[in-house]
């Protein structure tokens, strides 16, 4: 089983990786998370099968990490997974980084805005059924419970994804509010 764990918010986020480590769960984190959890745990670059292009800007937006993520535990899909050299991803953990509240240009707050993050998160959620999806702290110790009893029930992971979604439409919705305040 494969977590990415990629989040800006790194309350809990040590323990939360400890406990997928100790059911035996592989970790590919980013660099910032990799950092805060203390302990060897992979990359995502390693899942993406290549370093991060344009500054840093792009990382995890590749095909090895989005189709292991969208992929269903179908053995058309996993057999299309295995034919690529692709990782089947099992839980997405991403929270998104502070906005300014306000700005008057777009060099105010453009390199802030984070668009990976959001894409794992949001494919994850779309893919529930097969996917844990995960954007806050509070959840950690909840799913490490349901993990250790075997696994994460569909409505669980159905409400998680709910919240990411809410997450996510929140984080756009401030994006789009610093667009209409430079324009």
């Amino acid at each position: 089983m494969i977590a990415i764990l990629s989040v800006s918010d790194k309350t809990g986020i040590g323990d939360f990786a400890g406990g997928l480590l100790e059911l035996g769960w592989e970790i590919a984190a980013s660099d910032g998370t990799h950092r805060a959890i203390g302990r060897d745990v992979g990359r995502i670059s390693d899942l993406a099968r290549i370093p991060a292009l344009l500054g840093g800007r792009v990382k995890a937006l590749t095909v090895s990490v989005m189709a292991g993520i969208l992929a269903r535990d179908t053995p058309a899909d996993l057999a299309e997974l295995q034919a690529a050299d692709i990782r089947r991803i099992h839980l997405v953990c991403c929270n998104f980084g502070a906005l300014p509240d306000r700005a008057t240009s777009l060099a105010d707050f453009q390199d802030a805005v984070d668009i990976g993050g959001p894409a794992m998160l949001r494919a994850a959620a779309k893919n529930c059924a097969h996917v844990i999806p995960l954007t806050d702290p509070a959840d950690y110790p909840d799913v490490i419970a349901a993990l250790n009893r075997g696994e994460v029930p569909v409505e669980s992971r159905t409400a998680l994804a709910a919240k990411a979604f809410r997450v996510s439409s929140d984080y756009d919705a401030r994006v789009g509010a610093l667009f209409e305040s430079v324009c």
